[in-house]
């Protein structure tokens, strides 16, 4: 059997030439196929590109035609001929556009175009099986404006372009409702085909088709030939490999056929035999010295394996000594990876978030890992009480809880109880300050050499520095949350700005007002958190000038009518570069408001004297102009001129004292002249609008009421309040055009009644809104208005120890609030 298996082998080694030229020829073959089918694919994919190109030049220029005449020609006929009219050649995208590409197929008979629709107008273009699928296809994929591929059309192939074909707008006259279209198309096509198409669908397919079977076929003879071309280059590559193989391998095999022969020879040369010729038989004699060499090497090994048997016994023996040295390796490094990680683990305590006590009993139970001792504690320096304390013990519980005081910066042993035993003393020390002392107990005499004592040392010192870090942190912690405490306690926004205007703390005032979150902004750019919301620290560094130091204040006010002063404090380093600023916001809205009601107040009671004085002085002269104009007028009730002449006197004189009047009240309104009674509101109210309802239907103005059904009484003069209301009423009547709104609601709330009357008028400009309130000053033109109403209403409602304020934005109208006390009973009630 082994000798059928070497003959198998012989033969497989004789045919190695044929396998190699076998497989030479296969991969040339291979390679011609494959370059070949390259450049088929290649010029395949160029001409389709080409192609396409120019179907895609064909479609823009019959989108242009339909654009210019949807857009410029079917306007101008349907302003020429009327809507109702309609020439299809001159009018219809369809109809042009095939005819222009009926005469493009004159010069190109092989070229397809197709404009195709569902339900056409002309059956003669109603979509086919295929089409219908390629609108279908752009209906449910309506990003997709355009589809191509090459398909065989009557035993030729095509490439073909589809575009979808939408209906628009401008395309809804005539594919719309039928009763819109022109009566042209609905007597030329009916009314059943090519009607009651929807804005945006999708109803048609455009599709253009260029023949390539001729330039397909051209390519494919074109590869043929790079195929002949190619494979007579690789017939010629065949013969050259072969000659350099002959040349280079089977030289070099006869020479290593000489070598086998001298050395499988016995050391004699033997001749190459004449009748051995060609290189089947070079190989076949190679093998075959090769499995000769092979044999001696295995009687080789036999002999080897011999002395080998009695080497064994020395191996065995270096082999143990190497065991017992790899042990004791072993045992150093265990013990040197402990020592390490105690190192590595005291380092790590130093960042450490837990207490003292906790870190010290964790140290001790880490020591010990590596210290061959019984039990240990720690002792840290009492600078009340001038002793080291014991702070924790693991397995030492003869410890002493104090020690007297002691400088020493080495290590100390005193001799245990047990005999061969030492008690070892180590100082923990930091910066040549000793911080306290860890004391081992029961330590074997012969472990303490001089190794073991460089450890201890080294291991005070790391836990010396792990401890002043800690107490360091520690007191860190404590300034780090007084600080915090004292930041958050401010109760305005107060904020830490980087010089580049990032956010690096804020307190709960400043993130309360403004809705934010700390995680959210921190690091965050002031500016950038001002754009969703107002900020009140929002583009305020650009103007300061930061490098001179020392406070910088502003006064900002917000949009919703808030004014605060911004301090700024800058935090100068010592090169004089700004390191950080403290932003303080203190709000002085109602510091303000305060300053300005005084102030309204001083000017009522200052103009209120002058108007009294003027209208006492202005009365006497009016009433004896309207006794003399009576008078004339009886005199000449025939005299036409004269009489209409008195009239105007008359009437003039009548407005002046209607302004005496206004003048009076205006004066009085100071006086403490008001009756309060328990009374409702909501009654005054309704009583205004009886007397001035007139005046909404006239004016178109729509009137809506939200009044408190459970409003409590509060102490008014309902005559007063009375004026007020119409005062404000009329107000916004005459702010609003026709058509407009007027709200009135009333409501309590902490003790105070508030009523809100609101118009859709004109509004308030912003920078007039502080004087509305002032004496003689209005809005409107000459004659039709004092300008004392909201003075004497203003004036009124203080009496009443009252408030009236406004909210007013221009173009979108104003809201009058007065806000009145409620009376004793009603609050008790409450």
């Amino acid at each position: 059997m082994r000798d059928i298996i070497r003959d198998l082998a012989d033969k497989d080694q004789h045919n190695l030439k044929l396998r190699f030229q076998v497989g030479l020829g296969i991969i040339l073959f291979c390679f011609c196929l494959f370059t070949t089918t390259f450049i088929y694919h290649f010029q395949k994919n160029l001409l389709e590109e080409e192609t396409f190109r120019q179907t895609d030049l064909v479609m823009m220029s019959l989108e242009s035609t339909r654009s210019y005449i949807r857009e410029i020609l079917r306007p101008r006929m349907y302003e020429e001929l009327g809507e109702d009219q309609f020439i299809i050649e001159a009018m219809s995208t369809s109809y042009i556009t095939r005819v222009i590409m009926d005469r493009f197929k004159d010069a190109l008979p092989d070229f397809k175009y197709r404009r195709v629709a569902i339900n056409a107008r002309n059956p003669d273009y109603e979509a086919n099986e295929e089409e219908r699928k390629m609108i279908e296809y752009f209906r449910t994929h309506p990003a997709e404006q355009e589809w191509h591929t090459v398909k065989r059309m009557a035993s030729e192939r095509y490439f073909t372009l589809y575009r979808p074909v939408t209906f628009n707008s401008a395309c809804m006259h005539c594919h719309g409702d039928p009763e819109d279209a022109p009566s042209t198309i609905r007597i030329s096509y009916g009314e059943s085909r090519g009607f009651h198409r929807i804005d945006d669908e999708i109803g048609g397919v455009l599709s253009i088709s260029i023949p390539l079977e001729e330039s397909l076929a051209e390519i494919w003879r074109g590869a043929f030939r790079m195929f002949a071309a190619v494979l007579i280059l690789a017939l010629l590559l065949y013969f050259t490999i072969w000659v350099l193989f002959h040349q280079l391998i089977i030289t070099n095999l006869q020479d290593l056929l000489t070598l086998f022969r001298t050395t499988l020879g016995g050391g004699e040369k033997q001749e190459i035999p004449h009748n051995i010729k060609g290189h089947k038989e070079e190989l076949e004699e190679l093998f075959r010295s090769a499995r000769t060499l092979v044999r001696d090497l295995r009687e080789s090994r036999s002999s080897l394996v011999e002395h080998t048997d009695n080497l064994e016994l020395i191996v065995a023996d270096r082999t143990e000594a190497l065991k017992l040295s790899e042990n004791r390796a072993r045992k150093q490094v265990k013990k040197r990876n402990k020592e390490l990680s105690l190192h590595n683990t005291l380092t790590s305590l130093i960042t450490s978030t837990e207490d003292l006590q906790t870190t010290l009993r964790r140290v001790l139970q880490e020591a010990l890992q590596v210290i061959p001792a019984k039990g240990a504690g720690i002792y840290l320096y009492d600078n009340k009480m001038n002793t080291y304390t014991l702070q924790t013990s693991e397995k030492a519980s003869t410890l002493e809880p104090h020690l007297d005081s002691i400088e020493h910066d080495q290590i100390r042993t005193v001799p245990a109880e047990k005999y061969d035993m030492l008690n070892v003393s180590i100082p923990l020390s930091c910066r040549n300050r000793l911080l306290g002392i860890m004391l081992i107990t029961e330590l074997r005499c012969e472990t303490l050499d001089d190794a073991l004592q460089e450890l201890l040392l080294s291991i005070g010192q790391q836990i010396g520095l792990t401890i002043e870090s800690m107490q360091n942190m520690q007191s860190l912690r404590q300034s780090t949350a007084l600080l915090q405490s004292v930041f958050e306690g401010i109760s305005d926004p107060l904020i830490l700005l980087a010089p580049d205007g990032s956010l690096l703390m804020a307190n709960q005032s400043f993130l309360l007002r403004n809705n934010l979150n700390a995680t959210d902004v921190l690091g965050k750019s002031i500016e950038t958190i001002s754009l969703n919301q107002q900020c009140l620290f929002s583009g305020q560094l650009k103007d300061l000038d930061l490098i001179k130091g020392g406070q910088h204040a502003k006064e900002v006010q917000l949009d919703d009518g808030s004014t605060f002063v911004i301090s700024f404090y800058p935090i100068v380093n010592s090169d004089e570069s700004v390191q950080a600023i403290v932003c303080l916001a203190k709000d002085i809205s109602v510091i303000k408001e305060t300053e300005q009601r005084i102030q309204q107040t001083e000017k009522l009671v200052a103009v209120g004297q002058l108007a009294a004085g003027v209208a006492h002085e202005i009365n006497n002269p009016l009433g004896v102009i309207l006794c003399n104009t009576d008078i004339i007028k009886e005199e000449n009730k025939d005299n036409e001129e004269v009489y209409s002449d008195i009239c105007i006197i008359e009437r003039h004189a009548e407005n002046c004292k209607r302004i005496v009047a206004d003048l009076l009240d205006f004066s009085h309104s100071g006086e403490p002249g008001i009756d309060p009674r328990p009374e409702s509101v909501n009654i005054s109210i309704e009583n205004v609008i009886s007397m001035i309802g007139q005046q909404f239907r006239k004016n178109q103005i729509e009137l809506q009421l939200n009044l408190d059904d459970r409003l409590p009484h509060c102490l008014i003069d309902s005559r007063r309040i009375q004026q007020v209301l119409v005062n404000l009423i009329m107000n916004g009547i005459q702010a609003i055009d026709n058509g407009g709104k007027i709200s009135i609601s009333t409501r309590s709330e902490d003790g105070e009644i508030f009523i809100d009357i609101e118009d859709d008028g004109v509004g308030i400009e912003k920078e007039i809104v502080d004087k509305i309130f002032n004496p003689f000053f209005s809005t409107k033109g000459s004659g039709h208005g004092t300008g004392l109403g909201l003075s004497v209403s203003y004036g009124i409602i203080r009496e009443h120890n009252g408030e009236i304020r406004v909210q007013s934005t221009p173009g979108h109208g104003s809201c009058f609030t007065i806000i009145l006390p409620m009376a004793q009973e009603s609050l008790s009630d409450e």
